[in-house]
């Protein structure tokens, strides 16, 4: 049966810009290279738009950013507060996220974002593999969004068969 939970701890930063000494300047300080391609996860970089990345780590990166792109056209916001991250697994995961969400995840692989409407909140969807999902949602959102995973775990089990 698929669980949930919340992630805490993660920082969470938006960051905003474009050409190549934005890029080279925020590899420098992230050590790899923001995605380019639509919907597409690297790193712990996620894809938002053409400018606009979600950048997910362990560590405040606000700061070496704001210096490596002194300068330079871009914004760099630190959104840890203002969203929660769930991650759901288990066998059934992907079905539970199917019940609220007219993606097509199969197609989702690891590597890869999208985002979406899920039972009325807007998330952004993150395969991790091996059956693991990273849901990113407004924070004012969380509890709403946890609750409505745990009646779809719950919806599944009673009617899976015996």
């Amino acid at each position: 049966m698929a669980e949930v939970r919340e992630i805490d701890g993660l920082r969470l930063t938006i960051l905003r810009g474009g050409g190549a000494g934005f890029h080279a300047a925020v590899a420098g300080v992230l050590g790899l290279a923001l995605p380019e391609v639509p919907n597409t996860a690297a790193g712990g970089a996620l894809w938002l738009g053409p400018d606009e990345w979600l950048v997910v780590s362990d560590a405040d990166i606000a700061v070496p950013l704001e210096e490596a792109l002194a300068g330079q056209h871009c914004a760099i916001v630190d959104v840890s507060e203002a969203r929660a991250v769930l991650e759901l697994s288990g066998p059934g995961a992907t079905d539970v996220l199917a019940s609220g969400c007219r993606l097509d995840l199969e197609a989702l692989r690891p590597g890869a974002c999208a985002q979406t409407a899920l039972a009325r909140t807007h998330a952004l969807l993150e395969p991790r593999g091996g059956g693991v999902w990273r849901l990113y949602v407004g924070r004012s959102f969380a509890a709403y969004a946890r609750a409505w995973l745990e009646d779809a775990i719950a919806l599944q089990a009673m009617s899976a068969p015996p």
